[in-house]
């Protein structure tokens, strides 16, 4: 495991790290959610951390790059209770969870009639 933040609170877990580099998350972006984020339940005993829009603003008041803290704003934290980093994740569609995908039946084929 890699550490995560200069005062090494949090932790990286592989997994994480793999979903971060599968997703185009950077470590500055983990860090600004991890320091400046605010924290709520989830599953497992699991923390789930956000960059809230009142927190973007402040950062972006204090000299910290717009783009960086926009990016920050959509992605995701969930933090095990030891304060390992387990996994990370872009907002979709404005929900605050993992993708909504819906089933789609991939057996389905397209039968033509050639009379």
């Amino acid at each position: 495991m890699m550490q995560l933040c200069d005062d090494g609170a949090f932790t990286l877990s592989a997994h994480a790290a793999t979903r971060m580099a599968q997703r185009g998350i950077r470590r500055a972006i983990i860090d600004l959610v991890l320091l400046h984020g605010t924290q709520s339940k989830a599953k497992h005993d699991c923390e789930e951390y956000l960059l809230p829009d009142r927190a973007a603003q402040q950062l972006e008041a204090a000299g910290y790059d717009g783009q960086l803290i926009k990016a920050a704003t959509k992605v995701r934290a969930i933090v095990g209770p030891d304060g390992t980093v387990v996994t990370c994740y872009h907002e979709r569609n404005g929900q605050l969870g993992s993708s909504r995908r819906t089933t789609r039946n991939r057996r389905a084929r397209c039968v033509l009639d050639f009379q």
